[in-house]
């Protein structure tokens, strides 16, 4: 594989984890929680997992001049992550997820939006995404200046002819997520759910959804359905990668680590079974491990699921 780095852009926030016995907590509640840590979150999950299988990893986003932003770039900093061209602005707050996991390993969040300043790509990050062997970028953005940031990124990526993994997520809410369906169509390979990828196309269910993704520009649709595995989507074949069956304690993640797992895959050039086989073991990895950031799984632990599982081991071959 390529020596030069897969590039995530923005999502650079701070995760703030605590695990809870049970929802609903209410308004005067004293609840114990049995776990706590503040860390990287967001798309640092998907770099921290791709540096962990072996890739090079650079982040391109902006941080504040804080506590959290310290606890992002220390964080990605630790796992050898390259984050000498990350924004840090004195004046900027730093966005901070609050996640309250259950029992069920099911995860509520909190979302504090910070102050983020930049409103287009920065020209300094333009030959770093034209040389990138990957770049990766989810649908979570807190102001419109993300949004553009994104798709700039995205439009010198497809120009230069670099990979361009999409995961859109919910999206925010508080913004219109149209800019969705225009970095979908920019994408060589797009992550959803079956929700998710019902909404973006209109497509009754998740085969059609996939098959709908591809016909407007992807090489490939990734449709993530939890335990029940994943469908790999091409113009011309899809596979149905099943699931493995580990007991859960955080789901927290779980997606942006598969989501590495598929990077590291596609530009090894697996085959979709093969690829699938791979995603599915670093997402079953992730959910038998509380917390996000430098908690997501070593290389070691996903060899350890496909070993009990009697998976090839070969996928992970550098």
């Amino acid at each position: 594989m390529s020596s030069s780095p897969v590039v995530i852009i923005s999502d650079l926030l701070a995760d703030l984890v605590m695990h809870i016995p049970a929802f609903p907590v209410g308004a005067t509640d004293l609840v114990r929680v049995s776990y706590m840590e503040l860390g990287p979150g967001g798309a640092c999950n998907t770099a921290i997992m791709a540096a962990r299988l072996g890739l090079p990893v650079a982040c391109l986003g902006e941080v504040g001049y804080d506590a959290f932003g310290e606890a992002v770039l220390e964080g990605l900093q630790q796992e050898g992550i390259d984050i000498t061209r990350v924004v840090v602005s004195p004046a900027v707050r730093t966005p901070v997820a609050g996640v309250i996991v259950d029992a069920r390993a099911e995860p509520a969040y909190l979302g504090y939006h910070g102050d983020l300043r930049l409103q287009s790509l920065p020209d300094a990050w333009r030959p770093i995404i034209r040389s990138a062997a990957a770049i990766f970028a989810d649908g979570w953005a807190e102001t419109h200046g993300v949004v553009t940031t994104n798709l700039e990124a995205f439009r010198e990526a497809k120009a230069a002819g670099v990979p361009i993994f999409f995961d859109p997520g919910p999206g925010n809410p508080a913004l219109d997520n149209a800019w969705h369906k225009e970095a979908a169509a920019l994408a060589t390979v797009v992550l959803v759910n079956e929700k998710e990828a019902i909404g973006l196309t209109g497509q009754p269910d998740a085969l059609a959804a996939g098959q709908a993704l591809v016909k407007e520009g992807p090489k490939l649709a990734v449709v993530k359905r939890d335990v029940a595995g994943a469908l790999l989507i091409a113009a011309d074949r899809f596979e149905i990668a099943p699931g493995y069956p580990v007991p859960a304690v955080d789901a927290t993640g779980a997606g942006d680590s598969l989501a590495a797992g598929v990077i590291y895959g596609y530009l090894k050039g697996l085959e979709l079974s093969a690829l699938g086989v791979l995603a599915n073991a670093v997402g079953a990895a992730k959910v038998q491990k509380r917390g996000t950031g430098l908690n997501v799984p070593t290389r070691a632990e996903v060899a350890a699921v496909l070993a009990r599982f009697g998976e090839d081991a070969s996928v992970l071959d550098d």
